[in-house]
């Protein structure tokens, strides 16, 4: 329960008050993760973003800027970022939820089953903290906890889709993936598989990724799936058993390498 709450005039003062306790509260439709994972109870201090200037969607150069204040909303109808970003914002099923749920709340909480947060590993995004830049991958690897202020989007070169799977269209996934592919010729020579719902946090898959760019993955047989399922520790709970998640983590996810490999391969 919420015994404290503070409106942030500034990024410096909502830095001091995370410093003092306080959990950051962005679009209100959750919290990040911290209370829950270093203390196993709901936050009681909360400093809102709502006042700060961190949202908007532009470009500088060839690179994409994504407030950590914009709408999940917002990114579904831009026409000036990734596809594959709109999309991953777009697969939240409530329009409610996405007119209020921000992209720096939704990093924040560190989900494993985010949406956005696979898209933007695979787009090697790079979130600009208050304490400096790091890329997304790492900041959710680790404990980091510093404000985001915005994302920086490298240019995207070669094909990057993402996918969802749950058991309704309300329901939450139990697959959450992206992949990016850059080929040249007629081989690819990157390769990025980020997957949420197999771990605790947003997993690299980079055994694989390392098998695709070898082109062992890619032959006839099932070595993809293989290696996508000995890869995952996907958890059993109330969506399905492990041994579901993991059969259908590792199908579809393999469908998705194999069908972006042929479009870049053409």
């Amino acid at each position: 329960m919420i015994q404290e709450y503070k409106l942030a005039s500034s990024i410096e003062e909502a830095v001091e008050l995370s410093k003092a306790g306080f959990v950051y509260l962005a679009g209100g439709t959750q919290v990040n993760s911290a209370p829950f994972t270093k203390h196993g109870h709901p936050p009681k201090k909360v400093v809102s973003l709502a006042g700060l200037e961190l949202s908007g969607i532009s470009r500088e150069g060839n690179e994409f800027l994504v407030g950590a204040g914009t709408t999940l909303q917002e990114i579904a109808d831009s026409t000036l970022i990734p596809e594959v970003l709109r999309q991953a914002a777009g697969f939240i099923p409530s329009r409610s939820v996405r007119n209020i749920a921000t992209i720096g709340g939704n990093v924040g909480a560190k989900r494993p089953d985010s949406y956005l947060i696979p898209a933007l590993i695979a787009l090697g995004a790079v979130a600009e903290t208050a304490a400096g830049p790091v890329s997304v991958q790492e900041y959710i690897e680790g404990d980091n906890e510093s404000l985001i202020i915005r994302f920086r989007i490298p240019p995207l070169e070669g094909v990057c889709r993402a996918i969802k799977e749950s058991r309704s269209h309300q329901a939450l996934p139990v697959v959450s993936a992206a992949v990016w592919l850059r080929a040249e010729g007629k081989s690819i020579q990157e390769a990025v598989v980020a997957a949420g719902c197999v771990a605790p946090r947003t997993l690299r898959l980079s055994a694989v990724e390392e098998g695709i760019i070898s082109g062992t993955f890619l032959q006839t047989g099932q070595a993809l799936e293989v290696a996508i399922a000995g890869t995952i520790h996907p958890a059993e709970d109330i969506l399905g058993s492990r041994e579901y998640k993991t059969y259908i983590n590792s199908v579809l996810i393999a469908d998705l390498v194999r069908g972006l490999a042929e479009e870049v391969l053409k």
